[in-house]
């Protein structure tokens, strides 16, 4: 079940609201929290590979309980303490190599023609790099606090919490499980519905209107890398640049809006990321949850920035090759984090010199690199990303690709085109070329120019031309459901 889907949108996410709400307001909250929660595992156990994932979820969501509850009190030496503690992130790391990474350990391996076995998890819970991470931060934070307690029911409902539980954000156990538990957040609030409808919204066109509309140009786009010329690849690599932010960006603001008219806030997990001026800065915008784990949970007990200036470098390179292998168990992965932990390591070293640029050349150079680094994290492998980068800079100049153009015009402007044939058939193309260059020019202002959602979010106050927005967006959303592709942050 898709929370881009009909069922999700008109009939399971209206009930749940409904039944939370009735409940509250007859202040029987844990019968709220219940229904959050048997709402979450039903949501978990209908996506794919459905029981085997849940009950794998299950399992691990109560080892850790046990683990951070019963095995890290007060009363335990130090040394126990941490040796449970250890055992507990080894424990989390391992199920996700187990689940994730062993056909790519197998492929590091000495090739044995005399064994064809193939090592292959049994089960791959979605959305396991999410939860695994959050897991390793309550029990770090039940370690460094041992007075940090919770209920088993608030600690499985944050974990299965089913607007965040496939693609994030890594939410912290502080900062979600009060939130349950606070009798004013059961308090309904209209203005708070009003504004997570709103983000909803937002969410919806972001997915269905841009993403979902930019990505056929970029999947037949990577399959006729030979054919590109240097405009059509540029073209090609920006529109997936775009693609993934409002893919990704729209995710979060669906489980934000949700959040909100639940009664909840999620953390913000973008703030503009193509408006920064450094690779540094852009990481402060980027996935914010996920550099926040890196940081308080890697970075830091590295050394951080506090062992000179070579380890503090070291620790960076550390963390984004970390953070490309989260991404994908390939080398183009490993090979994306280097070239942002570098990115961020020069963009430390120059900053005395780059602060005096203007903001326009800053702004491109930061996009540009950005741009181009998203080429290993979209190709198949590291050949298919060099081939793509190679045809930028040598596939000499010409026309777009009138075939890529006609295969990927967006459904709401098929009827124009159908139009321009009729009455003109040779400006097709031209009329093709500007659909599809008007699409990324929108696409760019919105993610370089605009607000952030986060900050729309903020200022939303009901009115009717809010009001108006909101139902154009969600009604042109909704329409736009007949083929909705999965969410790209899904299969990290």
């Amino acid at each position: 079940m898709a929370i881009t889907s009909y069922f999700f949108i008109f009939i399971f996410f209206p009930i749940i609201t409904v039944l939370y709400w009735i409940v509250n307001s007859r202040k029987l909250y844990s019968a709220g929290k219940i229904i959050l929660l048997v709402s979450s595992l039903l949501f978990y156990g209908l996506l794919t590979p459905g029981i085997k994932g849940l009950i794998a979820l299950l399992l691990i969501i109560s080892v850790c309980y046990l683990l951070s509850t019963f095995g890290m009190r007060s009363s335990f030496s130090p040394a126990l303490r941490k040796s449970v503690l250890a055992f507990g992130i080894v424990l989390n790391i391992l199920f996700l190599i187990y689940c994730r990474y062993l056909a790519y350990i197998q492929s590091l391996l000495p090739a044995d023609t005399g064994n064809s076995f193939v090592f292959e998890a049994i089960v791959v819970p979605i959305g396991i790099s999410y939860f695994t991470f959050s897991q390793i931060a309550y029990m770090v934070d039940s370690y460094r606090d041992p007075d940090i307690r919770y209920s088993f029911l608030d600690y499985v409902l944050f974990v299965s919490f089913f607007p965040k539980i496939t693609v994030g954000p890594i939410a912290l156990t502080t900062e979600m499980i009060p939130q349950f538990n606070d009798i004013v957040r059961k308090q309904l609030n209209y203005d708070n519905m009003a504004r997570g409808f709103y983000r909803f919204s937002l969410g919806l066109a972001k997915k269905l209107l841009i993403a979902d509309n930019l990505g056929p140009f970029v999947d037949i786009g990577y399959k006729n890398i030979p054919n590109l010329s240097s405009g059509d690849a540029l073209l090609v690599t920006l529109s997936y640049t775009l693609q993934l932010y409002f893919d990704f960006s729209g995710y979060c603001d669906l489980a934000s809006g949700m959040c909100l008219m639940l009664g909840m806030d999620l953390c913000e997990n973008f703030d503009g990321p193509y408006h920064s001026l450094s690779i540094y800065e852009f990481w402060k915008r980027w996935h914010i949850s996920l550099t926040r784990f890196f940081r308080n949970y890697l970075y830091i007990p590295l050394g951080g920035n506090r062992k000179g200036k070579v380890r503090t470098y070291v620790n960076n390179m550390i963390i984004f090759l970390v953070s490309g292998l989260w991404h994908g168990a390939a080398n183009h992965f490993i090979i994306w984090g280097a070239l942002h932990g570098v990115g961020v390591i020069i963009s430390r070293l120059v900053r005395p010199v780059t602060q005096k640029l203007p903001k326009i050349i800053r702004w491109l150079l930061t996009f540009s690199f950005v741009n181009f680094a998203w080429v290993f994290f979209r190709a198949d492998d590291t050949a298919m990303a060099l081939d793509m980068l190679k045809q930028v800079f040598t596939g000499g100049l010409g026309a777009l690709n009138s075939g890529i153009v006609g295969a990927s015009i967006p459904a709401e402007f098929q009827l124009f085109q159908w139009f321009v044939l009729k009455l003109a058939p040779g400006l097709t193309f031209y009329t093709g070329c500007g659909i599809w260059i008007l699409l990324v020019a929108v696409a760019l202002y919105f993610a370089a120019l605009s607000k952030p959602s986060g900050q729309r979010c903020a200022s939303f106050a009901p009115s009717r031309k809010a009001l108006l927005v909101t139902v154009i967006l969600f009604v042109w959303s909704v329409l736009s459901l007949s083929d909705v592709a999965e969410f790209i942050y899904v299969n990290f």
